[in-house]
């Protein structure tokens, strides 16, 4: 479910002042019963108490983010403005089956501490009992008390007739008011489990609040105005809920008010007050929202008054009346802060502490308004505290006008930039660049005569120029050795994607891949990248020196679709050596290609194509191509195979420059069973593979499962013959296995690692299957959609399927454990809509359509298109799935009657699927899926993605 993260507080102070404040405005009402501070403080014994109710169901661990964040600042702001009495804070938990506890303080930072150690956990279904709850907060809570109800859910428990009765009579007798923070819904605003909200919060003159996360800073002031008086300072005038269309209601004033607040909530397009003598009044706007607004009339007279409004939507009005009590001393103002105004309000005199200042007008701090991002309006540049205000600064590069920051032009004067006076100036926003003119060297700061571009090196050399000099080098005895043999013209595989384009200098080629570049045509997808690059003409001889030559990059049926210009110089010995700048067009993947020279026709030791699993090198006072030193054994009982495992079958790999080190050939190594097994012997890895099927059974093939992973092992038996002047034979037995998690993650990137054991004859590796989703045309689920982005209509029905393959798949069934949808890349966005969670379809939702889940290889669901409300453009999927071994019992999910409440999905997976960018208009959520209060449009492509197994 999408979470609105809004956390609020609500609170009466029973204090000998009250102060209202704004960002940039307030209004303070003061009573003293003396002037001194000390007897003043000593005489404010009213009780205060905060009250929190609490739904700590799972759903909730992203709200508490959001309410631990702006605990600190509301309690700091508020116990500024009433820094006398005593405060009862009182948090109370609700969950399913249970509610509770209760924990009681006065002190501020054990408060904080219930905040930081509330933990969202259980549940399990929608409604909660919101109505259990809230009755044990007004037994546990003073009268006159604030208390705010923090839920994602409706009332379960709203029947419960004897229950019901009990609440309205606590409310009565306590007068305490309640507020609701609804952060998302189990059924429509029209059900009755969500309209007995709106009931208490009438009765008690409190709200009920439902606002997007954009306007959760807006509602921070909200209530930070509203929290901000002693219990006994107002009077209840008006209150009324109404349906949307046009009101007129009357209300009356028979007492001196210093003040009217009035306060709403819900979509209300308008707002009048009339006067007893009809005038219509200037309401000074505190906060005025969509969702609820806040406004206030100061020294309204007494009579009959009328308020119009037009609603659309059903809302709130209450109206409350606020007096101001005289301080009897001549001198009274003389005690107010200096950082505080004194006010006559109909006959009150009142301390209230200046914009930028916080506290209760006797003591006044100052406000840091940067602290937090909500309590400024710097929406440009950056924010500056001041004693009692704060500015917003521009960033370096820009200067401020009224109300944003603009880009200063620093080329337009020599005073604002610091190019040398031989160099260019070119602005761009935020800052400026300096480029020196052509035959000069420097970066625009300074610049100087390029001695480089007078030819001042001989041929065949280098020039490289420094500041304030130069030096002269041989490229064919400075440059950077390349031995790859994926480059070579001969491998067609395409398995990694290789890139050049952070090939800059000068290269020299060597190995078993090629010592220069080919002078033909080179087909696209060969050397292991997309677009191999060839040298589009001949090769320079020594006398050249360096020359410049041409290179082609094959793309899209083209020979040459790209080109670039590279310089080559021959040198001593026969080879060459390549200047290279990226890759041509500064494209990928693009990767240059090599090939060999003949040996027999050349006399340099680089062009000798040693295999891949060799080098050139000295031993035993010969030079010769050599097994590298990480393969080098001395004797059979050293040959080590590398084992790869992959969802078909176990593959143990031997090295031929091992069998070549011992005087021996493959026909020398003789596997008992041969005919059961496969051979492939690859000459780019210079390796012959013994291949064991991944079949239970064959072969000798043998399986283990634990709760974690199925362990496949099978034992390969070798008679190894050495011929030469004796013969002696050796047997070799080598046990191999392989694990492939139970559980499995969907990544679309994903390397592949086997893992050696530490003896010689076991052998372990990882390996894994192949899982395929495709989104499918009907509920036939036999047409995919075969286009790269799919656009669909309002309506519309989403039909997935999801299949393993590969491997002994026979033992498992396929479980669709988490698929969700969010916004961004981020798996763990707080923004996240699901529709299999925990195995189980979201419950809210009721386009969702489970066809298959845990009772075959294969899964289906299908789900009607919605979107996340907000200003999203792409979406990203995520999902997690399982094997389930059917020979430990059933895998199909056990869902009925549970909602799906648990946390992030299990596992630290990661995925690469998106984004999914949206074509046209958004669709308006329809069905139940409205009843989460997020939608995400899923837009279909057809994923192939790689489930990673990975040996634990």
């Amino acid at each position: 479910m999408y979470r609105l993260y809004v956390a609020l507080f609500l609170v009466s102070y029973g204090s000998a002042v009250f102060s209202y404040t704004t960002m940039k405005g307030s209004i303070s009402t003061a009573r003293s019963f003396s002037i001194n501070r000390e007897e003043k403080c000593a005489a404010q014994t009213e009780s205060s108490s905060l009250t929190y109710l609490v739904d700590t169901t799972g759903s909730m661990s992203d709200d508490f983010q959001e309410l631990k964040r702006v605990n600190s600042w509301l309690l700091d702001r508020v116990t500024a403005r009433f820094p006398c009495g005593v405060r009862q804070y009182t948090m109370v938990e609700f969950n399913d089956p249970t509610v509770g506890p209760v924990r009681i303080t006065q002190s501020k930072k054990e408060f904080g501490d219930f905040f930081n150690s509330l933990v969202a956990t259980g549940g399990g279904d929608c409604p909660e009992l919101a109505m259990e709850g809230l009755q044990l907060a007004l037994e546990n809570s003073p009268p006159k008390s604030f208390i705010l109800v923090l839920t994602d859910a409706s009332a379960k428990d709203y029947m419960n007739v004897t229950l019901m009765n009990n609440i309205y009579s606590l409310i009565n007798t306590t007068q305490s008011q309640v507020f609701f923070l609804i952060t998302g819904l189990c059924g429509s605003t029209a059900n009755q489990d969500f309209l007995v909200y709106q009931n208490i919060s009438a009765l008690s003159f409190g709200h009920v609040f439902q606002v997007d996360l954009p306007d959760l800073n807006k509602v921070f002031h909200y209530l930070d105005f509203t929290l901000s008086r002693p219990s006994d300072s107002s009077a209840r005038l008006f209150s009324a809920e109404f349906p949307a269309g046009n009101h007129s209601e009357n209300f009356s004033i028979a007492e001196n008010f210093t003040a009217l607040v009035i306060t709403t909530d819900g979509r209300l397009q308008s707002i009048q007050v009339h006067g007893p003598d009809k005038t219509v009044y200037n309401l000074k706007k505190i906060i005025s929202e969509l969702w609820g607004s806040m406004y206030i009339l100061y020294n309204p007279g007494n009579g009959m008054w009328t308020i119009v409004i037009h609603a659309g939507s059903q809302s709130s009005v209450r109206v409350e009346g606020f007096t101001a009590v005289n301080i009897s001393s001549a001198d009274s103002c003389s005690k107010c802060h200096p950082n505080a105004t004194c006010e006559d309000n109909v006959g009150s005199v009142q301390c209230s502490c200046k914009d930028g200042f916080i506290g209760d007008g006797f003591s006044c701090s100052d406000t840091d308004e940067c602290a937090y991002a909500w309590t400024n309006n710097c929406t440009f540049g950056i924010c500056q505290n001041t004693f009692g205000s704060y500015n917003c600064l521009c960033h370096s590069g820009y200067t401020s006008i009224p109300g944003s920051c603009i880009d200063i032009n620093e080329c337009s004067s020599p005073n604002l930039n610091r190019c040398h006076s031989s160099a260019t100036c070119i602005n761009y926003s935020g800052n400026y660049s300096c480029v020196c003119p052509n035959g000069y060297f420097g970066d625009g700061f300074h610049c100087e005569v390029n001695e480089c571009l007078r030819k001042v090196c001989g041929a065949g050399t280098e020039c490289i120029k420094t500041r304030g000099s130069y030096i002269c080098t041989d490229p064919c005895l400075d440059n950077i050795i390349i031995n790859e043999p994926w480059r070579s013209t001969s491998n067609v595989q395409l398995s990694r994607y290789n890139c050049d384009q952070d090939k800059n200098g000068w290269y020299h080629f060597v190995g078993s891949g090629g010592v220069r570049m080919p002078e033909s045509c080179v087909p696209q997808q060969s050397c292991d990248t997309n677009a191999p690059v060839w040298l589009n003409g001949t090769h320079s001889i020594p006398s050249d020196g360096i020359v410049n030559r041409t290179v082609c990059a094959s793309w899209s049926g083209n020979c040459c679709f790209w080109s670039t210009t590279v310089q080559i110089k021959a040198c001593p010995g026969g080879y060459h050596v390549y200047r290279l700048t990226g890759t041509p067009g500064s494209a990928c993947s693009l990767s240059y290609c090599t090939m060999l020279l003949d040996p027999a026709t050349s006399n340099t030791t680089s062009t000798i194509a040693c295999e891949a699993d060799e080098e050139w090198k000295l031993k035993n006072d010969d030079y010769g191509c050599y097994c590298k030193d990480k393969y080098e054994v001395s004797a059979v009982s050293d040959i080590t195979p590398e084992l790869t495992c992959d969802m078909t079958r176990m593959e143990a790999s031997f090295h031929k420059c091992q069998l070549k080190s011992l005087n021996l050939n493959t026909s020398s190594l003789i596997l008992r069973d041969g005919n059961c097994f496969g051979y492939q012997d690859n000459p780019s890895t210079n390796t012959l593979s013994i291949l064991s099927p991944l079949q239970v059974g064959r072969c000798g093939l043998q399986v283990y499962t634990n709760a974690t992973h199925a362990i496949y092992e099978n034992t390969l038996h070798f008679t190894v013959k050495q011929t030469s002047i004796i013969t002696r034979t050796e047997k070799l037995v080598f046990t191999v296995s392989c694990a492939y998690p139970l559980d499995m993650v969907i990544s679309l990137n994903t390397v592949i690692n086997p893992v050696l054991s530490s003896t010689n004859f076991s052998i372990g590796g990882t390996g894994e299957f192949t899982a395929t989703m495709a989104l499918y045309k009907d509920s036939s689920y036999t047409s995919p959609y075969g286009a790269s982005h799919v656009t669909l209509s309002s309506k519309s029905i989403l039909y997935v399927g999801v299949f393993i393959q590969g491997g002994d798949t026979s033992h498992y069934n396929l479980v669709m454990r988490n698929c969700y949808a969010t916004p961004s890349a981020r798996r763990d966005d707080p923004v996240k809509y699901y529709i299999i969670k925990d195995s189980c379809p979201n419950k809210q939702d009721s386009t969702i359509r489970v066809l298959g889940n845990g009772v075959s290889r294969q899964g289906r669901f299908s789900v009607e298109i919605f979107k996340f409300v907000g200003n999203y453009t792409s979406v990203y999927m995520h999902c997690a799935i399982s094997l389930c071994d059917v020979t430990s019992g059933p895998c199909a999910p056990r869902c009925s009657g549970s909602r799906s409440r648990s946390a992030s999905p299990n596992g630290d997976y990661q995925i690469s699927v998106g984004p999914i960018s949206l074509e046209g208009s958004a669709f308006q959520a329809s069905g139940s899926a409205g009843s989460c209060a997020s939608w995400a449009v899923l837009l279909g492509l057809v994923l192939h993605l790689l489930i990673s197994i990975q040996y634990d």
